[in-house]
């Protein structure tokens, strides 16, 4: 498939209700997504041949059928949600609407292709360490990553456990509220969050341009709401990165390693070397991550009042070309981890908000990241910030 159509690994026609909050609402879904009756390739011709037909729909996508929505289409992913440029050796590249020239972002790439298209009005993905996140940046679109445990994972076909949660995708910043409205349980605190954390340390890994774009939306930021400045120090986050990657592939090869060995799958480069660093993290690594997260979690927690979200750029450029050599796409993919592995690692939602860009410019955003529980919260301080 070319154009925009490569979003899609096959187009649906399902609906349950004809009524309800989302009614006449078109949704697609990712690959590792369950849906009655087909199989969940996940992005892995090999996974999709040894793998079963779903028994039913993940309970995310039946709540989103009774609340009136169409479900139109199953939609392409970076192999195993273990990437985040949105290439696939397998399957190839969605094509991204907003940039064709440049890569779409993964995991969740043909659902976030699929809303920048227009061929549905928001998308269900999943994110890990950035995977809704990231193609939402580089399509232009709003999207969404939950707190971890928010809404039930059951049905998906999963990463690594203590860092999955489902996101979405829209257009629009009330379609994406809309969907929170279905999905989301009710917020820990009704107060409305209106003090800022701006952590300096990932606007300073921005690149020139990317900053410059920020500048608009911080200046909205400031008029919004009570601003401060945070940082955490390089030990922080270089500990942290070590930390979360070995959690990751811990959790990974737990999820994957005897399918792996059973069926010798054939990977794509990137891929293949992810899992073979998986297969070597020993469960010591595990426990050091689990006891570094637990005890950086007080930290965390100290850089949140009751009513305080952070703001980051959520990536610190602008999508890289599909030109570009896996060495340059290695040295981004590691700075994007910077921007990424905080929301993924503490278990905490983040909205990504387009910013407003000259004609035939790439794609940049900010993204507000929440405390753990606020996700209606968070969607409600992000419609200020709509397109600064």
């Amino acid at each position: 498939m070319s154009g925009s159509s490569s979003a899609l690994t096959r187009a649906l026609d399902v609906s349950s209700h004809t009524h309800g909050p989302l009614a006449g609402e078109r949704f697609v879904v990712k690959e590792n997504i369950d849906v009655d009756g087909l199989v969940s390739t996940n992005g892995q011709p090999t996974w999709a041949a040894t793998h079963a037909p779903a028994a039913m729909n993940a309970p995310v996508v039946d709540r989103l059928l009774a609340a009136g929505a169409r479900l139109v289409g199953k939609a392409h992913m970076d192999e195993m949600a273990y990437s985040l440029l949105g290439a696939n050796a397998h399957y190839g590249t969605p094509v991204n609407p907003a940039a064709p020239d440049r890569h779409p972002g993964g995991s969740s790439s043909g659902s976030a292709v699929a809303v920048a298209a227009g061929l549905a009005d928001f998308a269900l993905g999943t994110d890990t360490a950035g995977s809704c996140r990231a193609p939402a940046a580089f399509c232009g679109i709003f999207g969404f990553r939950s707190s971890h445990g928010a809404i039930s994972v059951n049905g998906v076909v999963p990463l690594a456990e203590s860092l999955d949660v489902i996101g979405w995708f829209a257009r629009d910043v009330d379609v994406l509220a809309r969907v929170g409205d279905v999905l989301l349980p009710r917020d820990l605190s009704g107060d409305a969050l209106d003090e800022a954390a701006i952590l300096s340390e990932s606007f300073a890994q921005c690149d020139e341009e990317t900053r410059a774009a920020m500048q608009p939306a911080r200046a909205v930021v400031a008029q919004s709401f009570t601003c401060r400045e945070a940082a955490l120090g390089e030990e922080f986050w270089s500990e942290s990165l070590r930390h979360f990657r070995n959690l990751q592939a811990y959790e990974a090869w737990r999820a994957h390693g005897a399918w792996i060995a059973a069926t010798k799958p054939t990977f794509g480069p990137g891929v293949a070397a992810r899992f073979e660093h998986a297969a070597t993290v020993a469960p010591a690594a595990k426990a050091e991550a689990d006891a570094f997260r637990s005890a950086a979690r007080a930290r965390v927690a100290a850089m949140f009042g009751p009513k305080t979200l952070l703001v980051v750029p959520t990536t610190p450029f602008a999508s890289p070309l599909l030109t570009e050599s896996e060495e340059a796409l290695d040295r981004k993919r590691y700075l994007m981890f910077r921007t990424f592995l905080f929301a993924s690692f503490f278990g905490l939602p983040q909205i990504s908000v387009p910013l407003s860009r000259p004609a035939g410019a790439a794609p940049l955003e900010i993204s507000l990241i929440g405390p753990r529980w606020s996700d209606r919260r968070l969607i409600a301080a992000a419609r200020g910030l709509s397109r600064p």
